[in-house]
This record gives C-alpha cells, sequence and structure tokens, in this order.
C-alpha cells in the first residue's frame, strides 16, 4: 500500500537568495509537500488518528520566521527534517520554487524525493545539513 498526504502550493514570504537584488527583501517562496505515510485511513473520524497537516505548515512558518536562507536546497533540507520529524512519515517528495526571481520565467526551484531509510543513511554518513 502506498499512502500520501500532500501539501500543494503552500505559498509564503521569506528571505532567500544570492542575488543582491534579493537580499535584505522578502520574496515568495512556494512548496508543494508530498508525504508517504504509514497508515492513512483510520478505524473511526478521529483528527489524533492521521497525521495533521498543520505541523507541517506551522514549523515550515517558524522556520523561515526570521532566517535568512541563501540556497533554496538549504530550505528544502530543512523542510524534509521537518516532515521526518513525525513518525509516520516514511518517504517524502519536497519541491521548492521562487515564482517571482525572473520576468521570463515561471519559476525556478528543486525537488527531492527520498525515503527514510536513505535519510538516515545520508544523516548517519554526515552528508545531511550540518546543523
Amino acid at each position: 500500500m502506498l499512502a500520501e498526504i500532500f501539501l500543494r502550493d503552500f505559498v509564503f514570504d521569506c528571505f532567500i537568495g544570492i542575488h543582491d537584488f534579493e537580499r535584505g527583501v522578502r520574496q515568495r517562496m512556494q512548496l508543494n509537500i508530498v508525504l508517504q505515510v504509514t497508515r492513512m485511513v483510520p478505524p473511526r473520524d478521529d483528527i489524533a488518528l492521521v497525521l495533521d497537516y498543520d505541523y507541517l505548515r506551522l514549523q515550515t512558518l517558524a522556520l523561515v520566521k526570521d532566517r535568512v536562507f541563501e540556497t533554496q536546497e538549504y530550505l528544502l533540507g530543512k523542510v524534509v527534517d521537518i516532515a521526518f520529524g513525525h513518525p509516520e512519515v516514511i518517504g517524502v517528495l519536497v519541491e521548492t520554487c521562487k515564482p517571482d526571481v525572473y520576468p521570463d520565467s515561471a519559476g525556478v526551484g528543486c525537488r527531492l524525493r527520498l525515503s527514510r531509510d536513505e535519510y538516515q543513511a545520508l544523516r548517519q554518513q554526515g552528508a545531511w545539513l550540518a546543523d
């Protein structure tokens, strides 16, 4: 069984970028997040029995509130950390997009698909985020 929940086109403002015109200015970011979970349909209609999307939204908003990011790739990694912070998440697909950085494109971004096993292996090898 493959059970997935998603947060689509989650848009917020944050400090991100390496170009002079991006520094010190909040800009729109868009996230798409798919979480593979161990169970989907609860035995009864009770929010305590399913993964609540709010943790993903609220922790991501807290992450970007005052922090400055240079790269989308690093922000993506921090969102992956948040996602795997929930024990029922066994896989993630996270996509970031800066929709306003270039006038001649709909957006630029990055995407990563990772299983919990791959994530844990990268962390054990020291090949994941330093902080």
